[in-house]
């Protein structure tokens, strides 16, 4: 197995964590003071191993700048959504990014779609839909405004998934850098906010919550896998979206042992169908 799948796959599985531990800081910390806190001790963390920072040239510098705007209002989206819907139904419904990312790659990246991917795109949209068709009483009760929102949220991650790998296959940017100018650049935009908006800031509360802080660790080692197989000539977006969607197997055994959600095998099931797509798509 090559080394960037490797890495892939260890960046699912972080991401999978991560999911019921911001449903757990959600709890006693706000939307924006925890994605402020989260991304500022993330670019704290990312200072020590920065390299080439300061060689990132200016065309760069500008799509950095649309990724973290992309995924400003992209993170946003996915905590208000988070905090009102199962952590098992977010991780499933996560899974739609794959569908704008295929296309993302295709399109701009140049990527092309073989039969394996037509096959394992309509089972991912088969997975989506039958974990958010609600039948009975059983079912749990969120609003479908939610999933619009994590569907919207999926388009914009897409977008910065895509310029990843446009940024890094350029070589002129190191992975420690582009972590470096994002996690400055989001934290510095979610302060603005916070000001602008006048919101509450509700910093003391978050920096005495440790799950802040396992949280930006987990954000900070996985981006920096997944910027490394990026920068690999031979990854592909079409493939990588799909490893990553892993990620929901966790959240959603997770989701169960942790705050006992309903629906655990219906779920499995769906998540199944959607690896199953993947298995295809590596194939």
């Amino acid at each position: 197995m090559k080394i960037w799948v490797i890495f892939i796959v260890l960046y699912g599985i972080l991401k999978g964590l991560r999911e019921p531990i911001k449903k757990n800081i959600l709890k006693e910390v706000n939307v924006l003071t925890t994605l402020f806190a989260y991304t500022g001790i993330g670019f704290l963390l990312s200072v020590p191993t920065a390299k080439g920072v300061f060689d990132v040239p200016a065309n760069m510098m500008g799509l950095i700048l649309v990724k973290s705007g992309s995924i400003f209002i992209a993170w946003i989206m996915a905590f208000v959504a988070i905090r009102k819907v199962p952590v098992s139904i977010y991780g499933i419904t996560d899974m739609s990014r794959v569908v704008f990312s295929t296309l993302m790659g295709i399109i701009f990246l140049g990527e092309s779609l073989t039969l394996n991917g037509v096959i394992s795109l309509l089972l991912v949209v088969m997975g989506l839909y039958l974990a958010n068709r609600r039948q009975g009483s059983g079912d749990e009760e969120y609003s479908s405004k939610y999933i619009w929102i994590i569907i919207a949220s999926c388009m914009l991650n897409g977008v910065s998934g895509t310029l990843d790998k446009y940024i890094m296959s350029t070589g002129m940017v190191t992975t420690s850098a582009l972590q470096f100018w994002f996690m400055l650049t989001l934290s510095a935009m979610y302060l603005m906010y916070i000001l602008i908006k006048r919101e509450k800031l509700e910093l003391k509360k978050a920096l005495k919550n440790p799950w802040i802080y396992v949280l930006s660790l987990s954000l900070i080692f996985g981006d920096r896998l997944l910027f490394i197989a990026n920068s690999d000539p031979e990854s592909k977006v079409t493939v990588m979206i799909l490893i990553k969607q892993s990620s929901a197997v966790v959240t959603i055994i997770l989701g169960k042992l942790l705050y006992n959600e309903k629906n655990i095998l219906k779920k499995l099931a769906c998540a199944g169908l959607i690896i199953l797509g993947i298995a295809i798509a590596v194939i």
